[in-house]
């Protein structure tokens, strides 16, 4: 069994919210036998969220308690959807508009396959893990990465699980804090310590990249132009336009942690961090910074279908209309 670092910090919420990066033990309890479902709020769409990303036309955002919402009317309403377990979770992704998957503390994965209208517990993982990363190519191949150098893969929709060799050495032992995939399918996971890895061949095997930051990495994307987007600590955000081969700092004007990104269609970048910080920039352009007046901790952000965005962070949800 892998040695646990307790006390080190996650890119998470925590169950208690006392700041967006918190101290979370390595595993959180989870009966895998009868597992307490989520309770019903009336006011779900104010829960700290982590996650949120579209299925389809619809958005699903995901975060404390085992709450799942969604929102079929571009982000302007949202209903909490059916989940069985209240342990927090920390990642969703759909692969289209029916088919998803989330994943969080104590190793749960759980699938959709209404658009998130509805949930089942797919896998309690043995060793409890915290997962912060879930990421589908398709209805069958898909990755889960997490505390401690979790990593694991499937090629069966999630019906059994392998492990995945990441990083090396102390390496392996870092967290990876987020999976995504570029259109090209390459696959890239942003990781503690600056690391970041790169897969060519499905998750085979693992590049180690040479980003030049040291402090950690919470989250990544890639740009409607291509360039692959990563953002960390203290306001770092990097960017590449040859696969990771190397990589260009971004001036950002804030030391605050950036934790979720997207690419616009007019190839704007939007990005969002702790202290109500969002960086927008044109396309090519450099970033704007703007602090928002409530200053709550910001997660994730995403792109409705009307070219709307949406957030997720410390205070749920909120809808943006756009400006620009």
């Amino acid at each position: 069994m892998r040695t646990k670092r307790f006390g080190h910090p996650l890119p998470i919420f925590g169950v208690a919210l006392a700041a967006m990066l918190v101290g979370a033990p390595a595993a959180v309890a989870v009966n895998p036998v009868a597992p307490i479902p989520a309770m019903t709020a009336r006011l779900a769409a104010k829960v700290p969220l982590t996650a949120i990303v579209r299925a389809g036309s619809a958005l699903v955002a995901v975060g404390d308690y085992g709450t799942i919402i969604r929102s079929t009317d571009d982000g302007r309403t949202w209903q909490q959807a059916r989940v069985p377990v209240g342990s927090p979770l920390t990642s969703v992704h759909f692969v289209n508009e029916r088919n998803g998957w989330a994943v969080g503390h104590g190793g749960v994965i759980l699938a959709s396959v209404d658009g998130g209208a509805s949930w089942q517990l797919q896998k309690v993982l043995d060793e409890h893990p915290v997962l912060l990363s879930v990421h589908f190519a398709d209805e069958r191949r898909g990755y889960a990465v997490g505390a401690y150098g979790t990593a694991l893969r499937t090629d069966d929709g999630g019906a059994a699980w392998e492990p995945m060799a990441v990083g090396e050495g102390n390496d392996g032992d870092m967290h990876l804090n987020h999976l995504f995939s570029t259109r090209g399918g390459a696959l890239f996971i942003a990781a503690e310590g600056g690391l970041a890895f790169r897969s060519d061949d499905h998750g085979a095997s693992w590049t180690k990249l040479d980003t030049d930051v040291s402090g950690s990495l919470w989250s990544g994307f890639e740009g409607a132009d291509g360039e692959v987007v990563l953002l960390g600590m203290s306001g770092k955000v990097i960017a590449s336009r040859d696969r990771g081969k190397t990589w260009q700092l971004r001036e950002t004007g804030t030391e605050q942690s950036l934790t979720g990104g997207v690419g616009l269609a007019d190839g704007a970048l939007l990005v969002v961090g702790s202290g109500g910080v969002m960086l927008r920039s044109k396309a090519g352009g450099p970033f704007e910074l703007e602090v928002r007046a409530d200053r709550q901790n910001l997660a994730a952000v995403a792109s409705a279908p009307s070219g709307n965005v949406v957030l997720a962070g410390q205070l749920g949800v909120e809808r943006l209309e756009r400006t620009r």
